[in-house]
């Protein structure tokens, strides 16, 4: 997900933390996130243009700690968005949980943003590649696993030969458009790739090292994706481990 990509920022540009300008006059120990994106359309397989009224791109960068945890302010660069390609100003190095947004002007509304990703750079600077769909979204989805004999709550580690959980997803409307996303199970949470904006039924199935169902969680029913990027949670499902 994270590719190297340098792009000049331009003049519009600004980075604020907290309502603040960040400034230094010592810039040999920054850091600095790099970040491109584009818009496409899911139905006709295009690149889109930005839509009318949201002429930025909002780099959000939010300092973390190694759980994940806030640590300090966020920090935001404005591009235009037509640029499709921009760099932070100078970032203390650490981790970050970095997104983008397509917004107006002023960064006041919002039309839509990016999911986030996990950018570390505490020793080298470091890039991510943000995709907004227009008419299309994602699933999140977390899972817990238990012993299908007794319901008892089990780990990954405990059983042998997992290789990952696999949701599928299938369009009530028209069956053929299935698609499916395959997650280590110790992540314990997952985000699909993108899918069209319409009613889907999903099935979540734990795999083991020959790619073969152990165990398949209640069906997931006539849940909706949404447009212009929205993430849709389904909340956390029941794997039972079938030969436990």
């Amino acid at each position: 997900m994270k590719k190297l990509v340098f792009g000049a920022l331009i003049a519009l540009a600004v980075s604020q933390a907290a309502g603040c300008i960040i400034s230094s006059d010592d810039t040999s120990n920054d850091a600095f996130i790099n970040v491109s994106w584009s818009l496409k359309s899911i139905a006709s397989n295009t690149t889109q243009a930005c839509p009318a009224g949201f002429d930025t791109t909002a780099l959000y960068s939010q300092p973390v700690d190694a759980n994940g945890n806030n640590i300090g302010a966020v920090v935001i660069d404005l591009f235009n968005c037509d640029a499709n390609a921009g760099q932070s100003a100078p970032l203390i190095p650490g981790i970050y949980d970095s997104h983008i947004a397509i917004t107006d002007h002023n960064n006041t509304s919002q039309y839509a943003t990016s999911v986030t990703a996990t950018v570390d750079v505490t020793s080298v600077d470091k890039s991510f590649t943000a995709q907004i769909l227009t008419d299309g979204g994602y699933f999140q989805v977390a899972w817990n696993l238990t012993r299908a004999s007794n319901g008892a709550s089990l780990l990954c580690a405990d059983v042998p030969g997992i290789s990952g959980v696999e949701a599928i997803a299938t369009e009530v409307g028209t069956p053929t458009n299935s698609a499916s996303d395959i997650y280590p199970c110790e992540d314990h949470f997952g985000i699909s790739a993108g899918f069209l904006a319409a009613t889907y039924t999903l099935s979540v199935d734990a795999l083991n090292n020959q790619m073969q169902s152990i165990g398949t969680a209640a069906p997931i029913t006539n849940k909706v994706i949404q447009a212009q990027n929205r993430v849709t949670d389904l909340g956390t499902v029941t794997i039972p481990i079938t030969a436990l």
